[in-house]
């Protein structure tokens, strides 16, 4: 039986094939690569990552001639001239990101290895729903190319910190790459070898549970390409698509930080302010506050003080003022006694099962089909698009905590969409994971 954690071979850039900057041939992951900058990486260098796990789409795609297949062309082009190499020895991927968030430095740090494909709920745990979509997106990607291009993010708990203390001797030494992105996140690289460091990761690891934090898609597009395999192949438990490239991190140490996703109303049930107002009254204890550039931060800090009690959401309706919503005691939580609790009283979940639902008239499928709703970080931002007339209202967020996500996901809940935004995102151009 294969272990659950191991290392691989990666396949990574020839540092003398692409250049100089290293940097210019990375991409964040391809859910957030919009159109416009797409453009500006397929500028960038004519071998950016970008061309393999995001190609573009054109209106004379046909079955023979598609994104898909000319990213596996791609793929093949660049192993065959060098572009591309496949590490000699087997490794554990060291990864550090250092960032700074309101003023604090932080370094998060994880590694990437091949981890064992499983059904969702034995050691691997989701915490949010999925579309189908980019499922079908990824797993026609994954055919055609075969290969792992971003790694999933993925949540494990170490209070000792066992697993941090090999990675702080690793970290004294010079990584094999350590570049800068767009937004001045650092990432680091080490490349661990030895035998014994190895193993004690894999013993340390063989029986946690592992919370998936991003890639929910990308997992269960692996678990579909599994099965279509086995269903091909027959039953197997170590052939190279039995597994999947995952970063793993640990939620007791340093560095992590879980930005919230405020939600912008594009349509909802016709209704005045005034009442929307009042149908909240219902549930929420509702009190008003100046909303500008110069309150930003100090409305922030209120929403931050009142969700550390309750719920606390700020509504944003228009005209420089905003709503602190804060969820009354004894109010009845949405769903039922025999629903997850800790689920029911998610702020996102009282939200979307709540608010949305009863008393805005937005369903979960107007939710899911992105006309209704969007999903944005930058809070000016949103506020902008109602004072514009482009959105009907926005719902300022706390982060959820990290704990929070732990206890759902390993008691069997599950998220709304959306839920957590786990900052910064890993970068894609550092190693891949072969399938084949």
């Amino acid at each position: 039986m294969a272990q659950k954690v191991n290392p691989f071979r990666g396949v990574r850039y020839n540092k003398k094939a692409v250049g100089n900057d290293f940097t210019s041939v990375l991409a964040p992951p391809y859910d957030v690569i919009s159109p416009e900058y797409q453009d500006e990486l397929y500028k960038r260098n004519d071998k950016n990552v970008v061309r393999l796990i995001l190609e573009k789409k054109y209106d004379t795609d046909t079955d023979d001639n598609n994104r898909y297949t000319r990213s596996a062309k791609t793929l093949k082009e660049w192993m065959g001239n060098g572009t591309l190499q496949q590490d000699e020895k087997p490794a554990l991927y060291l990864y550090a990101q250092d960032y700074e968030i309101d003023g604090e430095k932080r370094r998060r740090v994880g590694f990437i290895c091949r981890r064992l494909i499983e059904q969702l709920g034995t050691s691997i745990h989701p915490h949010e729903r999925t579309l189908s979509g980019p499922k079908v997106d990824r797993l026609n990607l994954t055919r055609t190319c075969q290969m792992n291009f971003s790694q999933i993010f993925g949540l494990y708990s170490d209070p000792d910190l066992y697993l941090d203390s090999m990675w702080e001797e690793i970290m004294k030494t010079e990584p094999e790459l350590s570049e800068t992105d767009d937004d001045g996140v650092g990432h680091h690289m080490w490349i661990v070898t030895d035998a014994d460091v190895i193993s004690k990761v894999q013993a340390f690891l063989e029986e946690k549970p592992v919370v998936i934090a991003d890639g929910h898609h990308r997992y269960e597009t692996a678990l579909n390409y599994r099965n279509e395999r086995r269903a091909k192949d027959g039953e197997t438990c170590d052939a190279e698509y039995d597994f999947v490239m995952m970063y793993l991190s640990n939620t007791n140490g340093q560095g992590f930080t879980v930005l919230p996703t405020h939600r912008v109303i594009i349509e909802m049930a016709d209704m005045t302010n005034d009442e929307i107002l009042k149908r909240l009254e219902e549930s929420f204890n509702i009190t008003e506050h100046p909303f500008t550039a110069t309150t930003e931060k100090e409305f922030a800090v209120k929403l931050a003080e009142t969700g550390k009690t309750t719920t606390a959401l700020g509504l944003y309706l228009g005209d420089d003022k905003i709503y602190l919503l804060a969820f009354k005691d004894g109010a009845k939580l949405p769903g039922s006694e025999n629903d997850l609790e800790a689920l029911r009283r998610l702020d996102v979940t009282i939200l979307q099962d709540l608010i949305f639902e009863d008393y805005l008239g937005v369903k979960r499928e107007d939710v899911a089909s992105k006309k209704a709703v969007k999903f944005m970080i930058d809070a000016m931002e949103v506020k902008k698009m109602v004072d514009d007339k482009a959105a009907r209202a926005v719902f300022l967020m706390n982060s959820t905590n990290v704990d929070q996500i732990i206890d759902v996901a390993t008691n069997g809940g599950v998220m709304p969409q959306k839920s957590t935004y786990f900052y910064p995102k890993l970068i894609s151009g550092f190693v891949f994971n072969p399938l084949a």
